[in-house]
């Protein structure tokens, strides 16, 4: 299994060439998308060789085809010349490692060059990137990108909740969000993401426009592991959360066989974008869910007493709510709990 970084296993770079040029077969297939799917930077570089040799395909047609492949491929990788130097793969191949080795030097300078948007408990924050592109980022999240963003990618990295409104930018350099799991690209122009590591899903609001999602994704009509998702549509697929004593493995489908599509009402959107104006919107969530929006948004820490007041259900909204004092006392009113505060821990119990 290929699952190391680009800079440590150079014999991934033939099998992208393969891969990229439709020549590769059922094994390099399955090695290129296990290194793909082993860290959000090999996506990332994928996705840049990707999109530069589709733009730059009929820009430089006169390439010196067997020197530059040469020189791309390090000693250890030359075994695999005589696997591109025929036919179509010889002439597309050429031209691919040619514009890449430009790609893969400019990646190389950059690795260490990420910037990081990172929003604390408690707090929302709104910022725009380079393309235009607005993003609020919802507490506990982070944002990290490549210090050239906008240029020749708009790819992000998120952990945590976003909501995007994408600037149109250049058609050809889409917009794309990595998170620990799945891969978002957009197609439209408005959505709500939520990747908190510590969550048992993974979910996507399309407000506007469309979306694509790509990953591990199994079930019926999943073509290449990939599912639209449109206006007033949510996704939601289910998975363990990362904890201290399990690590998600992403090849095990058992762990990903929920996968849920919504269509949602545009009255009820704000039950998934409404943070961002400082609003809580429960609509039947139990109360181990609340529990987890109300920790990161007023920094607390929560503690259920009993295991059965984690299946309590509650509905209601509030807009601007300065203390989580205030959001407890009208639940309590409507449920059968009582609470208790000592410091920055909120002891939830039966009531």
């Amino acid at each position: 299994m290929l699952i190391i970084g680009i800079m440590d296993n150079e014999e991934i770079k033939p099998l992208l060439v393969k891969y990229i040029t439709g020549e590769a077969d059922p094994a390099d297939i399955v090695q290129v998308k296990e290194w793909i799917n082993a860290h959000p930077e090999n996506e990332q570089y994928f996705a840049q060789l990707y999109e530069t040799w589709h733009n730059m395909l009929y820009v430089q047609p006169q390439v010196n085809k067997d020197n530059a492949f040469q020189q791309f491929l390090p000693a250890p990788a030359k075994r695999y010349v005589q696997l591109v130097k025929w036919g179509k793969v010889a002439a597309v191949a050429a031209l691919f490692v040619a514009l890449s080795a430009a790609l893969f030097n400019r990646y190389t300078s950059n690795t260490g060059k990420i910037k990081q948007i990172a929003v604390s408990k408690g707090a929302v924050k709104k910022v725009v990137l380079s393309d235009g592109t607005l993003v609020w980022l919802n507490a506990g999240s982070k944002l990290n990108y490549n210090a050239d963003f906008g240029k020749m990618t708009r790819t992000v990295f998120l952990e945590g909740e976003a909501f995007f409104d994408i600037a149109p930018g250049k058609k050809t350099i889409p917009f794309i969000v990595n998170t620990q799991n799945y891969t978002i690209r957009d197609i439209g122009t408005k959505f709500n993401l939520k990747a908190y590591p510590n969550d048992p899903f993974f979910e996507t609001t399309v407000v506007k426009g469309e979306v694509a999602v790509e990953g591990n994704i199994n079930g019926n009509a999943r073509e290449n592991n990939r599912i639209y998702v449109k206006p007033r549509q949510v996704l939601r697929i289910y998975y363990r959360p990362e904890t201290d004593n399990y690590k998600p493995d992403v090849q095990n489908s058992k762990i990903y066989n929920e996968i849920q599509v919504l269509q949602v009402d545009s009255a009820k959107l704000s039950l998934y974008d409404g943070w961002k104006e400082n609003l809580l919107v429960f609509d039947g969530n139990t109360l181990e869910e609340i529990s987890k929006i109300l920790e990161r948004r007023y920094d607390v820490r929560i503690r259920l007493d009993d295991e059965s007041l984690k299946s309590i259900r509650y509905s209601g909204s509030f807009k601007n709510v300065a203390g989580i004092n205030k959001v407890l006392d009208i639940i309590k009113a409507n449920t059968a709990i009582d609470y208790s505060i000592n410091g920055n821990t909120v002891n939830i119990t039966k009531n």
